[in-house]
């Protein structure tokens, strides 16, 4: 059997791109994984140190999610910490329910931002005010729709606040819910927390969430808190920690205890959350949000090739390509399921098995869709809305 040069070529171009979605896999998703089985064998050391923490939320119009998720947090197992609330002019019952909430837990504390403000996001002004108004050592940001799983949450965060870290990030997603949809939120979430995560584990962590995350409170004054991007609706979090902290002070928890769930989204937040993340992040600097975004470009790249070589091979009956590219594509899936199903594990995620074959066909290419989309909308999209 023949083999043509063109063959060779796609074959050879076939190999490369599994290659890099291997390394891809095994260094950035897996390390989640070896910090697992790192802790497992006690091959990790962590600070007794405990520092204290002012725990942020801002909210507006959320009565209800306030009232179940609060108690989550002001329950938490920890000796030194306090919750702060700022409300962006609620006009629910916001106010009364914080009112009758401090009475039965102490370190519950309210402000609230003016309703002057017009031009700067109002988020952004929010959780100023709450940083302002913090007292404590390190700042612990959620949103009001997130709560923690346990009441070891503040715990697993506190044991990483060494001298050397600056920042502590973990690992939130949404609900289980029953429903195709809310399993297409909860894996392209997965995948971009282990993205987030294991650049960090790998010592290269370039931005955090402000679902489950914290940092030192003076860090916030020291770099004039979210100045250079108050016009922006989005970015609080990820260019604040892009650009003013060394990815080696930057560390993360992968404990289900640390793990923090947001109540279930629909199609048009999901939507709007994705598109603002993908703006954001071309205001980025460094290299490392565009070295993770080749994940995504080379798996489209390796299914384009998968496809020519099978029309190739069915042009001149020569086989020995297309039984090549199926298998290398079928080595990467296999592996992506073994990494995926063990980091579902150790965070007690939900397990993604047959539905993983399909999340990974189309996902690249909602992901090409928001990418387009981003590019054919108006500028100011995400400038001075309220959030």
């Amino acid at each position: 059997m023949n083999i043509t040069s063109t063959e060779y070529i796609i074959g050879a171009i076939v190999g490369a791109l599994a290659i890099i979605q291997l390394l891809y896999l095994f260094i950035i998703y897996n390390a989640p994984n070896r910090r697992c089985k790192a802790e497992q064998n006690k091959k990790l050391t962590f600070t007794d140190h405990q520092p204290s923490f002012s725990v942020i939320i801002a909210t507006s119009d959320q009565e209800e999610l306030l009232a179940k998720h609060l108690p989550y947090l002001l329950k938490q197992d920890y000796p030194d910490f306090e919750v702060i609330v700022v409300d962006d002019n609620s006009k629910d019952d916001t106010k009364e329910l914080l009112e009758r909430l401090s009475q039965q837990y102490p370190n519950l504390y309210m402000t609230h931002t003016s309703d002057s403000i017009r031009y700067i996001s109002h988020k952004k002004l929010a959780l100023t005010l709450g940083i302002k108004a913090a007292k404590k050592e390190w700042v612990v940001f959620i949103e009001p729709n997130c709560y923690p799983v346990s009441d070891q949450w503040l715990k697993m965060l506190a044991r990483h606040c060494a001298d050397h870290t600056d920042v502590v990030l973990g690992y939130s997603n949404y609900e289980h819910k029953p429903g195709f949809a809310n399993l297409c939120y909860m894996y392209d979430t997965l995948l971009q927390q282990l993205r987030m995560l294991g650049a960090t584990l790998c010592g290269k962590g370039y931005m955090g969430i402000g679902r489950n995350m914290a940092y030192r409170r003076e860090l916030f004054f020291i770099h004039k808190g979210y100045s250079r991007h108050l016009d922006l609706e989005r970015g609080e979090d990820d260019l604040f920690i892009n650009e003013h902290v060394p990815s080696h002070r930057i560390n993360a928890d992968i404990s289900p205890y640390s793990v923090v769930r947001c109540t279930a989204t629909n199609s048009r937040a999901w939507q709007n959350d994705k598109l603002s993340r993908l703006f954001i992040r071309k205001k980025m600097h460094g290299i490392i949000p565009y070295l993770l975004s080749g994940d995504t470009l080379t798996r489209i790249l390796l299914y384009i090739m998968v496809v020519v070589s099978m029309m190739e091979s069915i042009t001149y009956q020569q086989w020995l390509l297309a039984a090549i590219a199926t298998t290398l594509w079928a080595l990467v899936l296999g592996c992506r399921i073994f990494v995926l199903h063990c980091t579902s594990r150790n965070l007690g995620e939900r397990r993604y098995n047959v539905s993983l074959v399909l999340f990974d066909l189309i996902r690249p290419w909602w992901e090409l869709y928001f990418r387009l989309r981003l590019w054919i909308m108006p500028k100011d999209m995400h400038l001075r809305r309220k959030v």
